[in-house]
């Protein structure tokens, strides 16, 4: 009869083990659904210029962008919210500039979905180490006037993402020996945003 109560007791303590459906306890994390960063500093990863009648190629010197872009040091939005439940990324400034997009996230890259179906890159975001770099690219091209009734032309820009050559030649000019003018230009510049999260 002792054996007996000591094998029951063996039994029910088993059969309560192997039921134990309690998923309180799970150790692992739950992934955060909201970040927000603050911007800390920035880092001009290139910058291009094709100049001139033969459209030599050269990397000028980071200070040359303040002919271009007088506050590329500083993003226009100092906080960003990531929201990944809504799929939504807030950019604030704290005046008119704020701005919110619908985003679309693939392995680290963001894509913002602006102006129709179009999704555009604006950065990286790092779970890991709740990090985001937002990239920002600066365009600019000049045409001389030309003889056949053609006059100055000037396009400059600023915005999200990164330029190569391939996004430049191909407007103004098809190729760097389309620049026949001393003064004929194509500069760009990629630069990058870092912010950590508070």
């Amino acid at each position: 009869m002792k054996y007996l109560f000591y094998a029951l007791m063996t039994a029910l303590s088993l059969i309560s083990c192997e039921n134990n459906d309690n998923t309180h306890d799970d150790p692992r994390p739950i992934d955060k659904e909201m970040y927000q960063f603050e911007f800390k500093s920035y880092a001009v990863k290139e910058t291009i210029l094709y100049r001139g009648s033969f459209g030599d190629k050269s990397n000028p010197q980071e200070s040359i962008l303040s002919n271009y872009w007088s506050m590329y040091k500083e993003p226009a939005w100092k906080k960003i919210v990531l929201n990944l439940k809504d799929n939504s990324i807030q950019l604030i400034a704290g005046n008119s500039a704020d701005a919110t997009y619908s985003i679309k996230i693939i392995n680290d890259s963001v894509f913002i979905n602006d102006k129709g179906s179009n999704l555009n890159y604006i950065g990286d975001f790092n779970k890991g180490n709740s990090s985001f770099i937002l990239k920002r690219t600066l365009q600019y091209m000049k045409r001389e006037p030309r003889g056949n009734g053609n006059g100055l032309t000037v396009v400059q820009s600023v915005s999200f993402g990164t330029s190569q050559y391939s996004n430049m030649f191909g407007i103004l000019f098809i190729t760097p020996s389309d620049m026949t003018k001393s003064e004929d230009q194509v500069l760009w510049s990629n630069i990058e945003y870092y912010y950590k999260k508070l």
